[in-house]
């Protein structure tokens, strides 16, 4: 029996309403708020209830490949939370403003929760896609792709009220290696495919 034909289980039906209900309201709130730290918080809950959708495919078929597509996404959101909160929005500028490192690091935390290159969000969200395809899972893919593109709103308001307080010491280089791996994660993927292999291992084994 293939996987567009098998019954769902408990399992899949369960993880499937908690994360389209996550994705729909989360984006939705992301979308209506106006202070860009509330949306970003709203953001990440989206963008973590993709790794729920990743997990039901799972549950369903073997071959839909949901856990790594669920760790490969986790691991962008959890880069993207990082970077959140070590350049939090709203601070006043103690150089006038021009604070390129965390206007960086806050542009590239929010491209990646909305799921644009070339950032690890990207290839997390794609991964998502195919795993919901090969679950045949068409419906649900397009919702998750809906999602996205609203995203786009409340990431691209974002991006116009980046922080400005500058950064120093330990926090300065915590947030370049964030802005590193999220780069890197973006234009070598594979290196979080190996991470994603690694931690799905346990859950082939059971």
């Amino acid at each position: 029996m293939s996987a567009a034909s098998s019954p769902m289980t408990p399992l899949s039906v369960a993880l499937i309403v908690a994360g389209s209900l996550l994705l729909v309201v989360a984006t939705a709130l992301a979308t209506v708020r106006r202070d860009a730290g509330r949306s970003f918080s709203w953001l990440f809950v989206a963008a973590t209830a993709y790794s729920l959708l990743g997990l039901a495919a799972a549950s369903h078929s073997a071959e839909a490949a949901g856990v790594q597509a669920a760790v490969v996404q986790l691991l962008a959101v959890l880069l993207a939370a990082a970077v959140g909160v070590l350049c939090p929005a709203g601070g006043r500028g103690e150089i006038g403003g021009q604070c390129t490192l965390p206007k960086l690091a806050y542009g590239l935390a929010w491209l990646t929760l909305a799921g644009i290159a070339p950032t690890a969000g990207f290839h997390g969200k794609i991964l998502i896609y195919r795993s919901l395809l090969a679950a045949g899972w068409e419906w649900l893919a397009v919702l998750a792709m809906a999602g996205s593109a609203a995203s786009l709103l409340p990431a691209l308001r974002g991006l116009g009220a980046p922080p400005t307080r500058s950064l120093r010491g330990s926090r300065a280089v915590l947030v370049v290696g964030l802005i590193a791996a999220i780069v890197f994660l973006g234009v070598y993927p594979q290196a979080g495919l190996a991470v994603a292999a690694w931690a799905a291992e346990p859950a082939a084994a059971a």
